[in-house]
């Protein structure tokens, strides 16, 4: 204290400044922020925090992970020169790591809502992405960037298959094919997760009560659990030709979850079981959940932002309405022509965008399994559908 008592408050302010200057310069604070671990934790903390926010009945979520790797993604980069690259393992390993979990959980319905919906989410999947199909050939017409338009259309459907199709097919062009994904990937993610919210809020209006998560005395088998991801690593990987230029693939993503969904519901092979303790599954899908939305969110905010900036709002705009009119018109033909029950429809709707963040914000906003059931359902047919519009978009460029 007595030595403290010797500085004056002008000579305290400029030692601080000296301090933060000193640790600045020496790398230390630029060190930390560029520590892709410590900021995933940062974000999912702030992300958790900020979820459990609610204001007259409205909250994030677990959806606040992701807006807070966006912020963060662009402020790092933007303000610190921080160009924080995020290892593509880790972001595969958290979304398997979700997907495999919300599959199993879903698997024990999947056989009787096949037998029941099969066809109408085949057909769900139709108008979903030709919606979104016809929506970007129209925007084709009235701007003058086909490549860039072409890279929204699956960017606002979420679709990974889909950009790996379309820069294929574009050639040297590809740089414009990934401009407008980045652009319309940020509103294509947005509009869903709000459907998603809004639709759970809305059925949780007609009905307070959840079914219940059954309760089981299953264990935890590690190895049962990680046969499930790499037979579905496996049945990802195993790619059909369409075309000299075009080839179907269920991707990692696809392959596990159908991986989950079948092992799930024949329950076991021998000695080997696939019947797992629900609890344990979800604290592992929660966990595999924030890593995901915080690397998605840290990957594409920066390149989002100063894309929009750079190339004007004309793609963010035909991303948004890409992805309202798809999810309007899935709604529309799921509720009042095909009948599906509103959680199979929002689930499906998911699932026809391949949007597994919006499958995360209707989970949580549903708590009940069956909206999985309903994405499981419809994301083969949407792969499918995803990559024939895209090739026939390109037709005549």
């Amino acid at each position: 204290m007595e030595i403290l008592a010797c500085y004056s408050s002008i000579e305290l302010n400029a030692l601080l400044k000296g301090f933060l200057f000193a640790t600045t310069k020496g790398g230390y604070m630029k060190g930390i922020l560029a520590n892709p671990l410590f900021i995933i934790a940062l974000v999912v903390m702030v992300g958790q925090v900020l979820g459990n926010i609610e204001y007259k009945h409205i909250k994030l979520g677990g959806s606040a992970t992701l807006f807070v790797g966006l912020f963060l993604s662009y402020s790092l980069k933007a303000f610190m020169s921080i160009d924080l690259v995020i290892d593509k393992t880790l972001f595969l390993m958290s979304l398997i790591g979700f997907i495999a979990t919300v599959g199993l959980a879903a698997s024990g319905n999947i056989i009787n809502t096949l037998k029941k919906y099969g066809l109408k989410f085949m057909i769900l999947s139709f108008f979903v992405t030709a919606t979104g199909g016809l929506m970007t050939y129209i925007m084709i017409s009235r701007l003058n960037t086909p490549y860039q338009v072409i890279g929204s259309y699956v960017g606002a459907l979420t679709s990974s298959p889909g950009l790996a199709s379309a820069l294929e097919l574009a050639g040297t062009n590809s740089p414009n094919v990934g401009l407008g994904y980045a652009i319309a990937y940020v509103p294509g993610v947005l509009v869903v997760i709000l459907f998603a919210q809004i639709m759970g809020r809305a059925q949780n209006t007609v009905s307070k009560s959840h079914k219940p998560i059954e309760e089981n005395e299953y264990g935890f088998n590690i190895g049962a659990f990680m046969l499930v991801i790499l037979l579905g690593i496996l049945l990802g990987s195993f790619k059909l030709k369409i075309t000299d230029s075009a080839s179907l693939s269920l991707g990692m993503t696809g392959g596990v979850l159908v991986s989950a969904l079948i092992l799930g519901s024949i329950k076991s092979i021998g000695k080997v079981s696939f019947q797992f303790n629900h609890k344990q599954l979800q604290i592992i899908r929660n966990i595999s959940l924030n890593l995901f939305l915080s690397i998605v969110g840290l990957n594409y905010g920066y390149s989002a932002m100063v894309a929009v900036k750079t190339s004007g709002l004309a793609l963010l705009f035909v991303g948004l309405l890409t992805g309202i009119t798809s999810i309007l018109v899935g709604m529309i033909v799921g509720k009042y022509l095909l009948k599906i029950e509103t959680v199979y429809l929002v689930g499906g709707i998911c699932g026809g965008m391949t949007s597994t963040p919006g499958l995360a914000a209707a989970i949580e906003k549903f708590n009940e399994e069956e909206v999985v059931t309903g994405y499981g359902a419809t994301y083969p047919f949407a792969l499918i559908f995803m990559i024939l519009f895209t090739n026939l978009l390109f037709i005549g460029y």
